[in-house]
């Protein structure tokens, strides 16, 4: 797979704020096609999009933007977030949208733009998210799909459908939302200015694609209801298929729309995992080893970390505990702990929150199948065969750098091709066994992990 990149510089203009500028984004594609062939611009005949969520960008009639996209890291909403939740309450968000109240949500930006800048949702013909904005423009038609739809807090999940309670609840004009439809749908063909402006054939199809994490889980092969696609990065996603919208008990894991068309997914994010590494190395590693040699001798370090204990809620806790307020911490502490062990107990904590989430998906009677790991952190083979040995199951680790592209790919290629399901091309990935030897270790660190969190959780500082 041949691929081509820009850098994507988010802004910054107050504290707390992040956006980044669509325009930018409209001339990195534009660039993109210039830099090819003209032979290979010629040959496409197809074009479909991945992107992050949440974010919205208002536009004009013409799909230009009226002002920067505020994206999924923006801390700004959380006024209107609390609006949400106490007009809606967590209950019926969870039942009609599938979410856990949080101030990312799509529907908490739109609700700032009409309260901050009135002119501009007045102005504004659509709300779009990214891939929304790209897929819009290059059609002429103002669409988005279920997976991303999901990410709105307006998405009736079960129904599928944009929700008229909480569009009218909130007095959003629903006109301003796009058309609804499945993950790898036509949308018709580019649309013709756009096609001379980016030197693309008129006949260019352009069909929908789907959200970053959902897009992952096709192309890392996770198709089938239980399969645990593991999205490791600054943050993680996991992400597991389902065939039915089966809502989690406690309503604590989220449930969207997958990227398979007309299947779910549950998809509980952990906020900081690689992240956590980072700091690490930014922070508390001594700067006389590298990366690797660090890594080499923390496996010497016993499973357990000698009784020391981690807990990854450096930005709060995310899924299960969805505690904004609970911070990290480390527990345990001896005079025989170094350094490796700290950073041993935080690759610990990793694997232990992703089994937590596992669990909580279980209780809802789902069961997990496999594990696939990707993205950037994946490529911490220690980190990896920690999380294997926590879980104790086998684990596959992806070895391509981009799994949400190659979901996309595999989408349309069998839309294109109209092939089956169980035909999309095999991934590239290894396996990795657990140590059995360590189980009992892990079960013990596991309980006075989850004890832990349940303690401090009930803290008031």
């Amino acid at each position: 797979m041949d691929v081509e990149k820009r850098d994507n510089p988010i802004l910054h203009p107050h504290p707390g704020w992040a956006e980044q500028d669509p325009v930018y984004w409209w001339q990195a594609l534009k660039e993109t096609f210039a830099s090819f062939r003209p032979a290979i611009r010629k040959s496409i005949s197809a074009i479909s999009a991945t992107s992050q969520r949440e974010g919205i960008v208002p536009v004009n009639e013409h799909f230009e933007p009226l002002g920067n996209i505020i994206i999924w890291l923006d801390g700004r909403t959380g006024t209107e977030s609390n609006i949400i939740t106490e007009r809606l309450g967590e209950q019926a968000i969870y039942d009609i949208t599938g979410l856990v109240a949080n101030p990312a949500w799509s529907l908490s930006k739109i609700l700032w733009i009409k309260k901050h800048q009135p002119e501009i949702y007045k102005k504004a013909s659509k709300f779009l998210q990214a891939e929304d904005f790209v897929l819009s423009r290059l059609s002429g038609r103002a669409v988005s799909e279920l997976s991303i739809a999901s990410r709105t807090c307006m998405l009736d999940v079960v129904n599928r459908k944009w929700s008229d309670f909480i569009i009218d609840l909130f007095d959003i004009d629903k006109k301003k939302l796009p058309e609804l439809l499945e993950p790898g749908d036509l949308v018709g063909k580019i649309h013709p200015p756009v096609a001379e402006e980016l030197g693309l054939p008129k006949t260019v199809k352009i069909y929908m694609g789907a959200g970053d994490q959902q897009a992952a889980a096709i192309g890392v092969g996770a198709l089938e209801e239980g399969m645990v696609s593991i999205g490791i990065g600054t943050s993680s996603a996991l992400s597991m298929t389902l065939d039915k919208p089966v809502k989690a008990r406690q309503h604590k894991i989220i449930l969207n729309c997958a990227a398979l068309p007309g299947k779910w997914e549950y998809e509980p994010p952990i906020w900081n995992t690689g992240g956590l590494i980072r700091w690490f190395f930014d922070n508390v590693c001594c700067t006389d080893h590298g990366y690797d040699d660090i890594m080499t001798r923390v496996k010497e370090i016993p499973a357990g970390s000698e009784g020391l204990l981690a807990l990854p809620y450096f930005s709060g806790a995310g899924s299960p505990r969805w505690n904004p307020a609970l911070k990290g911490a480390f527990y345990g502490l001896g005079l025989h702990h170094n350094r490796l062990h700290l950073l041993r107990a935080i690759m610990e904590s990793v694997a232990y929150e992703i089994k937590f989430n596992i669990e909580s998906i279980q209780t809802s009677g789902i069961q997990m199948k496999n594990v696939i790991l990707s993205g950037g952190a994946s490529v911490n083979r220690p980190l990896c065969q920690i999380i294997c040995d926590v879980l104790q199951t086998r684990v596959n680790i992806f070895t391509e750098a981009e799994a949400s592209s190659r979901g996309i790919f595999i989408l349309l290629n069998n839309v294109l091709n109209k092939n089956p399901w169980g035909n999309y091309p095999q991934n590239n990935s290894i396996a990795i066994e657990p140590n059995n030897e360590i189980s009992a270790v892990y079960q013990e660190g596991y309980a006075r992990y989850i004890e832990l969190g349940n303690t401090l959780q009930q803290l008031s500082f």
